[in-house]
C-alpha cells in the first residue's frame, strides 16, 4: 500500500429488523422511563434524607441508558458496554430479588428483581444478553470460517 493511500473500512452488517428492532426500541423506551422516574424518586429520597437510595436509583437508570446506547450503537466498544451493563442489570435484579433489604427505591428497575414492572427489566436484560450473543460479529465470523 502506498503511503498516501487510505485504508477504507466498510461495515456490511445489516441493521436489525423484526423482533431485534422491537427489542432495541423497547429497551430504549424503558431506559427513558427509568431515567424520568429515577429523577423524580431521587428528588423525594434526597428530601427524605435517603441519599444512598437516591444514588442507587440514579445509578440504575444510568446503567439502563448505557445499555440502550450500547445496543443501539452496536460498535465494538459500545457492544462491550452493552454486555457489561446488561450483565449488571440482570445481576442487580437477581440480588435485589434474593435480598429484600437492598436499599433501592420502590420504582427502581432493580427493586425486588423488577417486581413493580412485572419483572420486565430482568426479562429485557436477559433478552439483551441473548441478542448480544446472537448478533456477535466475532462469533458469526468464526462460524462462517
Amino acid at each position: 500500500m502506498e503511503p498516501n493511500e487510505e485504508l477504507v473500512l466498510r461495515d456490511d452488517r445489516r441493521t436489525a429488523h423484526g423482533w431485534p428492532r422491537a427489542l432495541l426500541i423497547l429497551i430504549a423506551v424503558f431506559a427513558g422511563v427509568f431515567t424520568w422516574i429515577a429523577i423524580a424518586s431521587a428528588t423525594g429520597d434526597v428530601m427524605d434524607h435517603h441519599p444512598g437510595r437516591a444514588a442507587l436509583t440514579i445509578l440504575a437508570a444510568l446503567i439502563w441508558v448505557a445499555m440502550a446506547a450500547g445496543l443501539l450503537h452496536n460498535g465494538r466498544r459500545m457492544r462491550r458496554i452493552a454486555w457489561t451493563t446488561a450483565t449488571i442489570n440482570l445481576l442487580a435484579d437477581i440480588v435485589t430479588f434474593a435480598w429484600a433489604a437492598f436499599p433501592v427505591d420502590a420504582w427502581s428497575p432493580w427493586y425486588r428483581g423488577g417486581a413493580n414492572y412485572l419483572y420486565v427489566p430482568a426479562l429485557l436484560a436477559m433478552a439483551a444478553l441473548a441478542w448480544l450473543y446472537h448478533s456477535s460479529p466475532a462469533r458469526l465470523a468464526q462460524d462462517n470460517g
